[in-house]
């Protein structure tokens, strides 16, 4: 049976995009932004302080910052023009 794992979004600016390649042994890397020179990697939940601990001891990497995806609220109300809320 599969079982479903929590994910961590980190978002780690580095001084130079060559190192991309060794942040891939910390986690899932999902976007590369070569104009503002970071790095989205996903990573497990329950690792994810230590990650981000290890990381920011590295001399490549100028900082490491939670993604905050998880504390937005994700249910959403519409209403009409007249004010009512719909469900």
């Amino acid at each position: 049976m599969y079982k479903k794992v929590e994910r961590q979004a980190l978002y780690v600016w580095v001084y130079s995009l060559k190192w991309r390649k060794k942040l891939q042994r910390y986690g899932t890397i999902y976007y590369t932004s070569p104009k503002m020179k970071y790095v989205m990697l996903y990573v497990n939940a329950n690792k994810a302080p230590e990650v981000k601990k290890e990381l920011i001891s590295k001399n490549f990497v100028k900082r490491v910052s939670f993604a905050h995806r998880k504390e937005l609220d994700e249910h959403y109300i519409l209403k009409n023009k007249d004010g009512e809320e719909e469900a």
